[in-house]
């Protein structure tokens, strides 16, 4: 699973960061000195910008870095912090599945209706299959973690 999620961020990191660089410096350059910017430029920059931001999903999972407040976990004893801790792992594994099922869903539909960006014949729901596959990876951490957080807090 942690060589699964290297080589998805590895991917969003070495080769679509620089891609969207590049499309947003071509555009960028079209627009103010030539007045031609790239038609489908906002379109394919929406659709990279969404595979890098949503390729971190596991990854900050697996590191334990998403957004908490731990005011009140701090202040706890060990067992409550450990069992708080489960529940944290447990509610955010509940709210990635519920992502990941909503995007496989969102995917089907999109497919079926042929859904396409607007200025480029790109369709849409290859990124939605790719943002439920990173969102179910980090259900899938999550649930590893609620697992293992009982035997890691004793150590």
């Amino acid at each position: 699973m942690l060589r699964i999620i290297a080589l998805w961020e590895g991917l969003a990191a070495y080769i679509v960061l620089p891609l969207l660089a590049l499309v947003v410096t071509a555009d960028v350059a079209l627009r103010y000195l030539f007045n031609a910017p790239l038609v489908w430029g906002t379109d394919v920059k929406e659709l990279i910008l969404l595979i890098v931001v949503t390729a971190g999903f596991a990854g900050v999972s697996l590191a334990g870095e998403h957004i908490r407040v731990t005011l009140v976990e701090e202040r706890m004893g060990a067992r409550v912090s450990i069992t708080f801790i489960v529940i944290r792992h447990a509610l955010t594994a509940i709210a990635m599945g519920v992502i990941a099922y909503a995007l496989i869903q969102l995917t089907l539909d999109m497919a079926a209706y042929s859904e396409r960006a607007e200025m480029i014949a790109i369709p849409y729901w290859p990124f939605a299959a790719l943002m439920a596959l990173s969102a179910a990876m980090s259900a899938v951490v999550e649930i590893v973690k609620m697992f293992r957080a009982p035997a890691e807090a004793r150590q």
